[in-house]
């Protein structure tokens, strides 16, 4: 036996409902643990205070209310009290919305147009007058002339335009290739340097190796002499 088989004996045991060998198991089980005894002896403390509470009678308890035979009527009552107003705003406030939705209502029969200028407001019925506007022959030539005006300078602008554009291409290739012609000419300087300069110790080696033959034959003619 374990400590949660223990516990879960417990009611059995208070209501002596355990066998007998069930029953003697636990209380050996329950003085090796006083812990869990004294949880047993803390839970029947409490179930003999339960006994000794007062048992009340269900029946006394029991409140009979009696249904009431008017109440639609008294609903209806309430209803209407609940739309009377009891204060002067509420009844103000009441009266104008009343007189907003008359106002709506004629404006929607009528088909009342109200417009805002700047001569004040303008209040008319019906349908609403649409006035047609158009050009004379002068205005639409002069409408013409004007396009005409605004397409030429347009094009002249990009005219314009394209030629500094081709301006700063072409000098910017005239750089470039003077900037190449520049860079080709001190590479060449380079070449000429250098080879001047090879040139100088070939004919220097060559005329030491002259100098040096000339002497070898003066030499042998001093001897055979």
């Amino acid at each position: 036996m374990n400590k949660e088989t223990a516990r879960m004996l417990f009611m059995e045991y208070l209501y002596d409902e355990l066998e007998e060998d069930q029953k003697t198991e636990l209380e050996n089980f329950l003085d090796a643990n006083p812990a869990l005894k004294a949880e047993l002896e803390e839970l029947s403390n409490v179930r003999s205070m339960l006994s000794h509470l007062p048992v009340k009678d269900p029946a006394g308890q029991i409140v009979l209310v009696e249904p009431e035979t008017n109440s639609w009527f008294n609903w209806w009552n309430n209803f209407i009290d609940s739309l009377i107003l009891r204060s002067k705003i509420a009844k103000a406030g009441f009266a104008l919305g009343m007189c907003l939705l008359l106002f709506i209502s004629i404006a929607s029969l009528t088909k009342m147009n109200v417009k805002m200028g700047s001569d004040g407001f303008h209040l008319s019925f019906g349908e609403p007058q649409t006035v047609q506007q158009g050009f004379t022959a002068d205005q639409l030539e002069q409408l013409i002339t004007q396009v005409k005006e605004d397409n030429a300078r347009m094009v002249a602008q990009l005219v314009e335009t394209a030629q500094e554009e081709q301006q700063k291409q072409f000098e910017e290739t005239l750089i470039n290739f003077a900037d190449y012609v520049e860079q080709q000419r001190t590479s060449d300087l380079k070449l000429i340097s250098t080879g001047l300069t090879n040139l100088d110790e070939t004919y220097y080696d060559r005329f030491r190796q002259t100098d040096q033959v000339l002497g070898e034959i003066i030499q042998t003619v001093s001897r055979n002499d």
